[in-house]
């Protein structure tokens, strides 16, 4: 039961009064903001800023953007300014000028970044409350011009909008072992409710090591971002935060963090520190993440003991905005969590959460969501941003399938835990349990077993935590092909001590090499030595030697070079092979692999390097780019540009974005294919487009005879953003025949980006 956000865009966080409780989400966001904090007049434009003919200039785009903006908070914006662009008050005095005031506009919160934030944030944010007559889509654009802004974006309204339903229960049975309830299955399953036995986290084995530590034990700090927290729930109490700098009931900030009162936490969508739960979904995750073991009261969390600190940002009906979770991560991270636990999300990508999230140094553990969406294809955000402190968790059901509902997707989800049918504390008393269904109930299991890694591991790092948790699951076949680690979460394992790193195999080497494919072979090794089977195998490819460490001129470490994507390791002494897709060439030329073995937490054994020889494809085309080839005719804005390692390429964009309502096309001289069967198009391409309204259209047509025109076909479409990869398009309908080639960018009318770079053109294939 994942919060869900509509598509969402970058949003930042402001202070505001709470709206009525009767609201629906969307009226709650609006009215909350409906009027210029603290009773600001809205400001005239200033000096020679000549706003009307900006706004004429604007309104063509302005238009075409209002169409695509999701649900929002009208007549205001979010605006990130460059680090050289400091206010100096909340009140907009500025060293640079009246800013918001050329808007006509006024700055009605600036936004103070924590410091263990502040350098890697790298900007100021603010809300920018709009005079009448301009729209928050042309406000947006007319900044976006503004030298002095990173991005301004619109304020999204979040909404809970799946099911909730789950029969109260008034305190709970007690049942072995030690008051363990029944019906926690993701806790301990026995095949108690008709499901898998052993289809769990093993949480009482994980127990026999550790059970988490309160607050006055010194254990980590744990922020639930969510609806809030019920602090007087039987099964939380003692795990509760309490903030040690506040007098309670006094009406004085008296640690001087900005929020008055705020004992167990912070209420961003009230502006208050009271984060009591008043919506049940909040409450839930935190019985999960650490009910109260051992207290005669049968509700246990993953941890037994923790340190729990309520962030609410969601209203009771289940209303907010993106501002209020961006600002709820602040608040956390300020205070000191180590861990965010976040079961919300969905929509589009957001560069202002994505800061912040990127910025904080907590670790952030976010439900992939309830759409039965792959999000490899088709994102969910926040749980699809690609960071090292952030882990993606879909939901599994008693049997250890993944559930009917949970988000999926073999590069964005990291991995599954216990999400159906889920029994915790809730907010309608001290006394009240009910069970639900979602991604939002995997996340807390994860968060749970992250509580007690940290107790017992306090010094573990961000990339170990996530490390552990992710390979040390239980491999499941529900998860192979729809999880990165293709495992259901296990706490017991993931507290295992183990300094034995895994052999590295000695017969590693290039068995076998065709122009477009390269196969290494290697016996498999063991978990520890050559005992055990191996987690998992990291495999690099490179055009230049690849070294362990730093790497001298004409290598390349390890780390750098490119990634190649492995199966799960066999058996011990099973031979194993990696097939690598190389990159079509005319030439021969070398290729240079790498391999470590990873065992289940992380232990690495020693780097095996191998090399060989790539042979020439038969080439119909090639064009490296470097050079002046005359391949290919440049219409509009196509151009070569210096990119960094690659010398020359070709962009649609070299002076910044590509242009509104672009038609633009870069394309091929005439091809003979006369000589080629199976022809296949293969070039490199960086792309930045606007995900959806932005293509670049890679078109084939037959040259056409004297006086003719060329009938241009789609081959393929490419859209949104990546880094540089190799594709390749299949030709072989136009064997036998003479082509040429285009790749043709159509934009529209606003969001202009980065657009697309494209690298070593190929057409190739097997003799005709």
């Amino acid at each position: 039961m994942i919060s869900n956000i509509n598509r969402q865009s970058a949003v930042f966080a402001a202070k505001r009064p709470q709206a009525a409780a009767a609201a629906a989400p969307a009226q709650e966001a609006a009215a909350a903001s409906a009027a210029p904090a603290d009773g600001v007049q809205i400001s005239a434009p200033q000096g020679g800023f000549n706003l009307s003919a900006m706004m004429a200039e604007t309104a063509k785009e302005a238009a075409s953007l209002e169409g695509k903006l999701p649900e929002h908070v009208e007549n205001e914006v979010i605006v990130k300014l460059k680090p050289e662009f400091a206010f100096a008050a909340a009140d907009g005095a500025s060293p640079a000028g009246g800013f918001a005031e050329q808007y006509g506009a006024k700055i009605i919160q600036k936004f103070d970044i924590p410091e263990n934030m502040f350098k890697s944030f790298n900007g100021e944010m603010v809300r920018v409350k709009l005079p009448a007559g301009m729209s928050t889509a042309q406000a947006m654009v007319m900044m976006a011009k503004d030298d002095r802004v990173e991005y301004a974006v619109q304020n999204d309204v979040i909404k809970l909008t799946t099911d909730m339903s789950g029969e109260a229960q008034n305190g709970v049975a007690a049942s072995k072992p030690e008051n363990l309830n029944g019906q926690l299955w993701g806790i301990n399953n026995e095949g108690q409710t008709g499901g898998k036995a052993d289809a769990d986290v093993d949480a009482p084995e994980a127990w026999t090591l550790q059970t988490g530590k309160t607050q006055a034990e010194g254990g980590p700090l744990i922020a639930i971002i969510d609806t809030g927290i019920n602090y007087n729930h039987e099964a939380l109490q003692g795990n509760i935060w309490t903030n040690p700098g506040e007098i309670p009931g006094d009406g004085i900030d008296n640690d001087g963090n900005g929020v008055v009162d705020d004992i167990h936490g912070f209420n961003a969508a009230a502006d208050s520190g009271d984060p009591l739960d008043d919506n049940d979904h909040g409450s839930h995750c935190a019985g999960s993440i650490a009910g109260n073991g051992n207290n005669s009261k049968g509700l246990y969390g993953v941890s037994q003991k923790g340190n729990l600190m309520g962030v609410k940002f969601l209203t009771a009906r289940g209303g907010g905005t993106l501002a209020d979770a961006i600002e709820s991560v602040l608040y956390a991270t300020k205070m000191g969590a180590r861990v965010t636990s976040n079961s919300w999300g969905g929509g589009g990508f957001n560069q202002a959460l994505y800061d912040a999230f990127k910025s904080s140094p907590a670790m952030h553990i976010i439900a992939a969501g309830n759409e039965s969406n792959n999000n490899d294809a088709r994102p969910a955000y926040p749980a699809t941003f690609d960071l090292p402190n952030v882990i993606s968790v879909a939901a599994t059901d008693h049997n250890d399938g993944i559930a009917r509902f949970s988000n999926y997707g073999a590069t964005t989800v990291d991995l599954g835990a216990p999400g159906v049918d889920i029994l915790s504390s809730t907010s309608g008393g001290p006394k009240e349990y009910k069970s639900f269904s979602g991604t939002s109930m995997a996340t807390p299991h994860v968060t749970g077993a992250a509580n007690l890694l940290l107790t017992q591991f306090p010094d573990m790092s961000n990339e170990e935590l996530k490390s552990r948790l992710m390979n040390t699951g239980d491999s499941v076949a529900s998860l192979q092909g729809k999880t990165v680690s293709g495992k259901r979460l296990n706490a017991n394992n993931a507290m295992e001590t183990d300094n034995t790193a895994p052999a590295a195999p000695n017969d590693f080497g290039v068995k076998k090499a065709t122009a477009g494919e390269v196969t290494v072979g290697f016996t498999a090794t063991g978990d520890d030595g050559w005992c055990g089977d191996a987690a998992s195998y990291i495999v690099k490819v490179s055009d230049r030697p690849i070294v362990d460490g730093e790497a001298a001129e004409g290598q390349i470490s390890f780390d750098s070079a490119q990634s190649v994507v492995t199966g799960a390791p066999g058996e011990t002494g099973t031979l194993e092979e990696v097939k690598i897709k190389t990159r079509l060439s005319g030439t021969e030329r070398p290729i240079y692999v790498a391999l470590k073995v990873a065992d289940n937490i992380g232990n690495l054994s020693e780097i095996r390097t191998a090399s060989g020889t790539v042979p020439a494809a038969k080439v119909a085309f090639e064009d490296t780019v470097d050079g002046q080839s005359g391949n290919f005719t440049a219409e509009g804005t196509w151009a070569k540009v210096e990119s960094p390692g690659r010398g020359k390429v070709w962009t649609d964009s070299p002076d910044g974005a590509y242009g509104q309502d672009s038609d633009i096309s870069l394309t091929s001289r005439p091809i003979s294919l006369k000589d080629i069967a199976g022809a296949t198009l293969a070039f490199d391409a960086k792309t930045d487009l606007e995900n959806r309204y932005d293509n670049v259209h890679v078109e084939v047509a037959e040259v056409p005879a004297e006086g003719a025109e060329a009938q241009w076909a789609s081959a393929a479409v490419l859209n949104g953003a990546s880094d540089w990869s190799n594709r390749e398009v299949d030709l072989s309908a136009y064997d036998g025949k003479d082509v040429q080639v285009r790749f043709r960018l159509k934009s529209d009318g606003s969001v202009n980006q980065d657009g697309i770079y494209l690298d070593n053109i190929v057409i190739a294939g097997g003799q005709g």
